[in-house]
């Protein structure tokens, strides 16, 4: 075909667009002949294109051959050519063959190509890819450059070897060369074929590994020739070894090609890029034998270094000499890996394997001993580190590096003999720091800082940062300065230097219920009688306008508290229509202030986008209303303007109360009445909470009561300060340790608010060791933050502060960390569980924060910092935590540095406190920041994010993400991650099966995630892996078949304790699973999708304490929740009835049930009696509309406490409970039930 058509160009008399289409007929018939002679370097999905190819090219030979003249077409049969071309394709493409390799076919391979090359410039320019702009023009002249360059490479490689070396040297020495030859034509040929068939992101067959940046499909073709320079020279070196070690004799031997050779650019990062490729082909195809395992960490070695060049020690002359070594080295794991694959054309030989695999050790540890002597001259300078809580830290790294050392992967195995050293000395210092007090502060100090640097330097090598530095520098200083260290101390000890025994404080072992007596809010009751009474007053009487009334009064002084007394008051209660609580604090978002109080006063929360229609909205909903709102902690003025018009004057005694610590802000916002100035306890007052923080309800022994009252006196009036002092004395009831505690008040020299920072200070001093990181750690969290008490204990555990006590029991260990500083009073309870009384929220004051920011920066512990970003230098923070609050526009961030934080950044909080949430994506900033163990970016919401971004974060422990669409990526690339947290409130999530081999995980919660378990019954029928840390579930929907069992997949769950699940079913009749194998499940939230499912065989966990159901068939599962032991709290959300509007409980019993909620039943009538609910304290039923009546024998239940009826329309209802209040009142001879009725 291409003779006849040079045949018909060489007549003439064709216009110039005929002789164009002609030309480019000829193009593309000669890289059809190409790919359909050596389609077998190509995937099948290659073929495809191939084919539609071939039919445009029978479309441009009926075309261009039926436009010219007939002369020319008496001597084609057009129809037959065209026929012949389709037969051609569709019998070449329908296998791949495997083809015997031979010299003379890589010569004739390496023609063809050439020719191809030489069409690219031209098949460019006739392709979809547009060069508009001047930029573009010069991008295309650079390209087409490139590849004449290339070409004009390919030629003398291809006329080196075809005559100055094929022939002359045995086959054995070639074998390396031939298949580098093949690997780079390969590339090249794939290179040809995706300007072909304009496809950039053609990456068609597993040979090509050449650029790996998110590009587009134009500037992926266009960066390919910079790639393919880096397999030039790789051939270029391995022919330089040839020449120079057999055929010295040759001309080229001394060649410009091969002396003082000059290496492409970017040569490193394609190396790097094709030796990941070689590591992951030898992992599917190496059998596991010594020679494997050594490659592996030859292997590691050389992706640390490529990974780490240019730098400040190898540059210039002395690179370009290594990366030479390194590029022969690659060259031949290449080779080596090339020989092993079975679809390569080379066959398997042994023996040379082997060989060749020696070799590569031989050159890769000369290279090692030179890149080292590099490095032998400088000096490593320690950085400072903090040294709280180091003892803790210390477990934590021993027990990190004995996990390493179980494993076996090539990068482990090459620092391995550093970390057997680092263990043993470590373990020895450990040992005799726990053993013996205060060895010497310096050496203590000395010992952890090192600690903490071998961390770095072993997390840097696993990351490929500055691997080289720590791998021949940091890493052999700091185990040389440790061991000098451990013979100090042994000398120490061996020459009897008198140490006194030292008892660790060992780490809580009690659980949360064993604290409860002893955390209530005692401290509401005491010195605020005299000042509740006017305050009562005012609020209920006096000016029937808006009034508003200040608290003003120190930090520490009990404003709060105050205020707590009057909003939960009887009379306040009952006097106000609506109440609302909120804390302003220094650092408020309007719209978020909006939003809190209007949830509280409608019942309802909105999402309204303008913050004036929110503050309309709000204004609305007050009006009509006597309302009753506390604004906690106001700084400033700015903050009563920006809501005061939303709170109208109904003219109907509305009373606001604000507290604050500056009188000005008391006097500005102040409307009729003056501010009430608290005053401080008397002593008989501070005397009275004393006793109650320390001894609860029981009396104080006659031999304290002096000290006691002494230590009153000294807290000067301040309710703070007593609750702190008594944190502390508390801990040993002796009349000695109590004047120890009195007399270190009295050296605290110093009035009001900074006398309080004393005793904070005094109370952190008698904190365990591993307990004041836990209390610094809340300088993380912004003033007046609620804390989520799981959250923290996440945070804690990803932090390494938790030392593992019992194996597998951190959440218990770290719960009983926060227990204990809730003893010491340092840490306060916001809310509890309603049924079991649990702390699931807390906070501290802001006195204790501002303490724990203060000795975080001098401890270089963490570091807070909030405002603009313009007002700091990120790169300059060495801190390891960073709490980053913001009030401006992030997006400066990025557009301003390249580097904007500290590359040992551990952990980084970001807060947005002012606005809207951002849509900043800043994944590419932080996906640098290799060292990362915990990540908090769930205030920034981003547009889509996968998780492969995270890809380089390897050490992450704790990652909290917001983001409009999450994909999970089906590879697993957050080998560490314990906890994982993912907003993500408008697309659904799909949990790829890999999700269940994340071993390591502990807690997640990703919005409506869900994993089709019905298309993956084949992967988990043959996976055996499980989750056996996996405590917390939540918010994940399993899609189901007929035949499946959700119990196959739960079962790999083994330790769950809290579970959150929805089943979704498209089929009728589908059995729900049993779930008794859960043993150690607490908390579970079961929601189905279907009526069809069928639930009558659910067997549910024996020790499950709070239950939540919603859509379930009630009625046949209801006899076996309620012979669950251990139940407490149960919820049911819209359940459904088979009888019609009834719901019977017959004999069923809950026997510890303590609160109940019902939520959207459809029955009118609901038959109970008390003992059904033996033990029943909380009754809410919301939305029940056409429900009647409560059962009247609730009134007999003696232990119930409340009946909440939330926006139930019958009025009959309602009075079915008002009946049981005053039934159980008369019962019992006094007001027992608190009846709460909303209406909103």
């Amino acid at each position: 075909m291409l003779i006849h058509l040079r045949r018909i160009m060489s007549r003439g008399n064709l216009n110039s667009v005929k002789i164009d289409q002609i030309e480019t007929l000829e193009m593309e018939l000669r890289f059809l002949t190409t790919f359909l002679k050596y389609h077998h370097v190509l995937l099948p999905d290659s073929l495809i294109k191939i084919t539609k190819k071939s039919q445009l090219i029978a479309e441009m030979l009926q075309s261009v051959l039926g436009g010219i003249p007939n002369e020319y077409q008496t001597e084609l049969n057009i129809e037959s050519l065209v026929s012949q071309l389709q037969e051609l394709t569709e019998g070449n493409t329908s296998l791949r063959y495997n083809y015997e390799f031979s010299d003379s076919y890589l010569l004739e391979y390496m023609d063809c190509l050439n020719k191809n090359l030489n069409d690219v410039p031209m098949c460019v320019d006739r392709s979809y890819i547009s060069f508009k702009n001047e930029k573009g023009i010069l991008q295309k002249n650079r390209f087409s450059k490139q590849v004449k360059i290339l070409q004009k490479k390919m030629r003398f490689l291809r006329y080196l070897y075809a005559t100055e070396i094929r022939g002359y040297i045995d086959y054995g020495k070639l074998e390396c060369l031939e298949i580098l030859i093949q690997f780079m034509a390969n590339n090249v040929a794939l290179f040809c074929f995706a300007v072909w068939v304009n496809d950039g992101d053609d990456r068609a067959s597993d040979d090509y590994i050449g650029p790996v940046e998110d590009e587009d499909e134009t500037d992926d073709i266009l960066s390919r020739p910079s790639y393919l320079f880096c397999l030039i020279a790789l051939v270029e070196l391995e022919m330089k070894k040839i020449f120079h070690g057999e055929l010295k004799a040759s001309k080229f031997t001394q060649s410009r090609t091969f002396k003082d050779k000059k290496l492409p650019k970017e040569f490193s990062k394609h190396l790097y890029n094709l030796l990941m490729y070689l590591k992951n082909k030898k992992t599917e195809n190496f059998c596991n034998n010594v020679y494997a395992r050594n490659i592996d960490v030859e292997i590691e070695f050389l992706l640390i270094f490529l990974s780490d060049v240019p730098n400040r020690f190898i540059n210039g002359k002395r690179l370009n000499e290594i990366l030479e070594k390194a590029g022969v080295i690659v060259g031949d794991v290449l080779c080596v890996i090339q020989k092993i694959i079975p679809s390569s054309i080379i066959k398997d030989d042994s023996s040379t394997i082997n060989l060749f695999t020696v070799q590569i050790l031989e050159k890769t540890e000369n290279m090692k001993a030179q890149v080292e002597r590099y490095y032998r001259s400088f000096k490593f300078i320690p950085s400072q580190f903090p040294a709280v809580g180091g003892l803790s830290f210390l477990v934590s790294l021993l027990r990190k590096m004995n996990e390493m050392l179980k494993l076996e992967s090539g990068l482990n195995s090459m620092i391995k003999p550093h970390i057997v050293i680092l263990k043993r000395e470590l373990s020895y210092l450990n040992s005799t720091f726990r053993d013996v007090e205060k060895v010497h502060h310096d050496i203590l100090r000395a010992t952890i800082n090192l600690a903490y640097e071998a961390e770095v330097a072993i997390d840097s090598i696993l990351v490929q940062y500055n691997g080289l530095w720590h791998i021949f520098c940091s890493l052999p200083a700091i185990i040389k300065e440790i061991k000098h260290i451990s013979m100090k101390v042994n000398e120490m000890r061996f020459k009897n230097i008198p140490l006194k025994p030292f008892s660790m404080i060992e780490p809580s072992r009690h659980m949360p219920d064993q604290h409860h007596n002893s955390l209530m809010n005692d401290e509401d009751i005491v010195g605020f009688g005299i000042v509740a009474e006017k305050m009562i007053h005012s609020l209920t009487r006096g000016t029937n306008e808006l009034d508003v009334i200040p608290i003003v009064g120190m930090g520490g002084q009990g404003k709060t508290t105050c205020a707590r007394l009057l909003y939960n008051n009887e009379i306040i209660v009952s006097h106000f229509d609506v109440r609302a609580w909120c804390i302003i604090s220094q650092t408020y978002n309007r719209k978020e202030l909006l939003q809190d109080i209007f949830s509280q006063v409608t019942g309802f929360k909105v999402k309204v986008d303008e913050v004036g229609e929110l503050a309309d909205m709000l204004r609305k909903s007050l009006l009509g209303k006597r309302y009753f709102i506390v604004l906690d902690d106001m700084w400033d003025g700015m903050a009563w303007d920006d809501l005061r018009l939303s709170l109208p004057d109904g003219e109907n005694r509305s009373r606001i109360v604000v507290t604050t610590r500056l009188e000005k802000v008391g006097e500005y916002v102040k409307h009729h009445t003056n501010p009430y100035f608290l005053p401080f306890l008397t002593l008989k007052e501070s005397w009275e909470l004393l006793q109650k923080k320390v001894f609860q309800n029981k009396s104080c022994p006659s031999e304290l009561y002096d000290v006691s009252l002494e230590v009153a006196r000294r807290c000067k009036g301040l309710p703070l300060v007593v609750i702190l002092v008594a944190g502390i004395i508390k801990k040993k009831m002796e009349e000695s340790w109590w004047h120890e505690v009195k007399d270190a008040i009295y050296s605290y020299l110093g009035e009001s608010e900074e006398y309080s920072r004393e005793t904070v200070h005094l109370s952190y001093d008698n904190l365990p060791d591993y307990l004041k990181p836990c209390l610094l750690y809340m300088g993380m969290f912004p003033e007046d933050h609620n804390i989520s008490a799981s959250n923290l204990i996440n945070l804690w555990i990803a932090e390494g502060f938790v030392q593992d006590v019992e194996s597998g029991k951190l959440e218990e260990a770290a719960e009983g960390y926060l227990m204990d500083l809730i003893s010491s009073n340092v840490i306060m309870v916001s809310k509890r569980g309603r049924y079991n009384g649990k702390v699931k929220y807390c906070q501290v004051h802001d006195i204790v924060l501002h303490f724990c920011l203060e000795r975080s920066r001098e401890e270089k512990f963490m570091l807070a910092v909030k405002g603009n970003y313009s007002n700091f230098r990120l790169s300059d923070w060495k801190e390891s935590r960073v709490s980053f609050s913001f009030s401006d526009e992030l997006s400066e961030i990025s557009s301003k540095t390249r580097k904007p934080f500290h590359q040992h950044l551990r952990s980084l909080r970001m807060t947005l406190i002012k606005g809207e949430v951002s849509n900043w994506n800043s994944f590419r900033q932080f996906s640098k920041l290799r060292l990362l163990k915990v990540l908090n970016l769930s205030s920034h919401r981003v547009g889509r994010l996968s998780s492969a971004a995270l890809q380089p974060l390897i050490h992450l422990k704790y990652l909290a993400v917001s983001a409009r669409k999450f994909d999970f990526h089906p590879e697993s690339h957050l080998p560490h991650i314990e906890t994982l947290i993912v907003l993500c409130p408008f697309r659904r999530t799909a949990l790829p099966p890999i999700f269940w081999k994340m071993k390591t995980l502990r807690h997640v919660e990703i919005n409506d995630a869900v994993f089709d378990l019905k298309n993956n019954k084949k992967w988990i029928s043959k996976e055996s892996s499980k989750l056996e840390n996996l405590r917390i579930l939540k918010q994940v929907a399993i899609k189901i078949g007929a035949d499946d069992n959700v119990d196959v997949l739960l079962r790999r769950c083994p330790n769950l304790q809290e579970l959150e699940i929805g089943i979704l079913c498209d089929e009728d009749s589908v059995e729900i699973c049993q779930l008794e194998s859960l043993t150690q499940l607490q908390i579970l939230r079961l929601s189905i999708d279907s009526f069809q499912l069928n639930v009558s065989k659910l067997h549910l966990p024996l020790h499950i304490k709070k239950l939540v159901l919603r859509g379930t068939h009630i009625e046949s599962i209801v006899s076996s929740i309620g012979g669950l032991p251990s139940l407490e709290y149960l919820q049911l959300v819209l359940p459904t009835f088979i009888q019609l509007k009834e719901w019977c409980l017959g004999d069923v019993t809950f026997h510890k049930l303590k609160l109940l909620k019902l939520e959207y039943l459809n029955i009118s009538r609901w038959d109970a009696s008390e003992e059904s609910f033996p033990l029943l304290e909380r009754l809410v039923i919301k939305k029940c509309h056409e429900l009647e009546e409560i059962p009247l024998s609730f009134a007999d239940i003696q232990t119930l406490k409340q009946i909440k009826l939330v926006q139930c329309n019958n009025k009959s209802l309602k009075t079915s409970a008002l009946k049981i209040k005053e039934e159980a009142k008369a019962i019992g001879g006094s007001d027992i039930i608190d009846l709460i009725v909303k209406d909103f």
